[in-house]
């Protein structure tokens, strides 16, 4: 990968780990399901005018809109609101890589590498040890939403791989794609956020409007959204997956860094215990198959 494709990649994920504290902000004036409508309605408008709709059925479209948006950010930010560290929350989630793992197992008939299967069972023992945190400090349900999110995420990432296989036009840009996933994914987020959040919840930012509100509401929609998401599928167009998703890895880095910066939260030891067996099993699911690939090479070379 050349260099500026490295370094656009590390933007990213930096992008992404300096989200958590604009989400965690924004949230102090906006309830979670509407300002995840605002966020995918931010990122998707004028976008949609300017790219066409990708050449698959809307059906996907949808699907991928709900796993996302509903599924996944909008328990994401239920779970800080429900006293979930940021920081923390940017570790945890990235068990999806786990989740997308899974679920090609069972639904494409994938093969698993024996590095997955160990990194899956040491970022288990790590999520153990934060969670038996969690559960001592009151919030093990904004935990266990973290995880289910991580779910969604996972399996909104199997819906994309499944429509990159059924394209009419045999590809999927990835903007034209963010764009309209986007777009989709607002009416449900706007009736969801009418029927259990308080009234006037979605028109919050209308009603008490501040720069720094809307800045962070801009950091969600078109950083982290249109700018990540869109150059991050970009990447992983140009270059094979296992070159690119080990650089996730840096996302709760950035998160935890971050936060810690921003709001003083500061982790016990046990915490960064569990963190780090997290990351570690990550890495080892992430790395781990292609490190083995190159070293079986050389043995037989």
């Amino acid at each position: 990968m050349p260099l500026r494709h490295t370094l656009l990649a590390l933007a990213i994920a930096t992008v992404w780990g300096l989200t958590f504290v604009s989400i965690k902000l924004a949230l102090v004036s906006v309830p979670p399901f509407a300002l995840s409508g605002w966020r995918f309605f931010m990122a998707a408008v004028p976008l949609v005018l300017f790219v066409g709709r990708p050449q698959v059925p809307w059906c996907w479209l949808v699907l991928y809109a709900l796993f996302i948006a509903v599924g996944q950010f909008a328990v994401m930010f239920i779970s800080l609101n429900m006293g979930m560290p940021a920081g923390l929350m940017s570790l945890v989630v990235q068990t999806q890589v786990f989740f997308t793992i899974g679920l090609a197992v069972a639904l494409y008939g994938e093969a698993i590498h024996r590095a997955q299967l160990v990194g899956a069972l040491i970022a288990a023992i790590g999520l153990v040890i934060i969670g038996v945190t969690k559960l001592q400090g009151g919030v093990g349900a904004a935990f266990l939403l973290v995880l289910l999110a991580a779910f969604f995420w996972g399996a909104g990432n199997t819906v994309a791989k499944h429509v990159a296989r059924i394209a009419h036009t045999g590809r999927v840009s990835a903007m034209n794609f963010v764009a309209w996933t986007s777009l989709a994914a607002v009416p449900p987020l706007v009736v969801i956020s009418l029927i259990v959040e308080p009234a006037g919840a979605l028109t919050a930012p209308l009603r008490t409007p501040s720069w720094a509100l809307w800045a962070n509401l801009c950091v969600l929609a078109y950083a982290a959204q249109v700018f990540g998401y869109g150059l991050w599928s970009n990447l992983l167009t140009r270059y094979p997956a296992s070159m690119v998703s080990p650089f996730a890895l840096w996302v709760p880095v950035a998160g935890m860094t971050a936060t810690a910066w921003a709001f003083g939260v500061r982790l016990s030891a046990t915490q960064l215990l569990g963190a780090a067996v997290v990351l570690t099993g990550l890495a080892i699911a992430v790395l781990g198959p292609k490190w083995m690939a190159t070293r079986d090479g050389k043995a037989r070379g």
